[in-house]
C-alpha cells in the first residue's frame, strides 16, 4: 500500500468518525464545564462549544452518511454526561421549588421508566432522537442565556413543560412500536400497527 493510499484511508476513516469524535469531545467538554463558576465566561465558552458540538455531530452524521447504531448511542451518552454537568454547575444558582422538583423526578421517572421498558422489549438500551427530545434539547441551552434575561421560575417551567411532553412521547413510541427506530421523528410520524 502507497502512502498516498494510506493517507487517504485515514481521510475516509476521519471524515466516517467525525461525529463520533465531536460526541466524545461534548464529554471531556461536559467534565472541563464542571470546573467552572457558574454563568461566569469560562462557563459559558465551554458550555456553548460542548452545545455546538451537540448540533454538528447529529448534522454531520446524517450528512456524510456515518450514521450508526453506536454513534446513536454515544451521541445519547455525551448528551446525558452534558445535561448532568450542566445541572451540576447550574445548581447553586438556580432557585427550584419542591413543585418544580417534584415535576423534574417525574420525568426523570418516566425516562427511566422507557429506558427500563425498551431493554426489556428490545434487549438494548434505546434512546429516541425525536423532534420533541430534540426541541429540549435545544431549550436546556438557552436556559443559561435564558437565565441573564428571564425569570427562573418561567424557563424552568417551561423546560418542564416541553421535557414532560417529549419523555411522554418517547414512552408511547417504546410502548406501542414493534421495531427499534433510535431516529424516529415523532409518534405522528410513525405507522403502529396494533394487530
Amino acid at each position: 500500500m502507497k502512502n498516498s493510499d494510506k493517507i487517504i484511508n485515514f481521510k475516509n476513516l476521519f471524515f466516517r468518525n467525525l461525529a463520533n469524535l465531536l460526541s466524545l469531545s461534548r464529554i471531556i467538554l461536559s467534565l472541563f464545564l464542571l470546573l467552572t463558576v457558574p454563568l461566569s465566561l469560562n462557563f459559558f465558552i465551554i458550555y456553548l462549544l460542548a452545545a455546538f458540538t451537540d448540533v454538528l455531530d447529529g448534522y454531520l452524521a446524517k450528512n456524510i452518511f456515518s450514521t450508526s447504531e453506536f454513534g446513536a448511542k454515544l451521541d445519547s451518552f455525551a448528551d446525558l454526561v452534558f445535561f448532568l454537568s450542566f445541572l451540576i454547575v447550574l445548581y447553586p444558582v438556580l432557585i427550584i421549588s419542591y413543585g418544580v422538583l417534584i415535576w423534574i423526578l417525574i420525568i426523570v421517572f418516566i425516562k427511566l421508566l422507557s429506558l427500563s421498558i425498551a431493554f426489556i422489549k428490545y434487549k438494548q438500551v434505546v434512546l429516541v432522537h425525536t423532534l420533541l427530545n430534540k426541541a429540549t434539547g435545544l431549550f436546556l441551552v438557552l436556559i443559561p442565556l435564558g437565565l441573564l434575561i428571564i425569570p427562573q421560575i418561567i424557563l424552568l417551567n417551561l423546560m418542564c413543560l416541553i421535557a414532560s411532553i417529549s419523555a411522554i412521547e418517547e414512552l408511547l413510541i417504546i410502548l406501542l412500536s414493534k421495531n427499534v427506530d433510535f431516529n424516529i421523528k415523532s409518534i405522528f410520524y410513525y405507522n403502529f400497527s396494533f394487530f
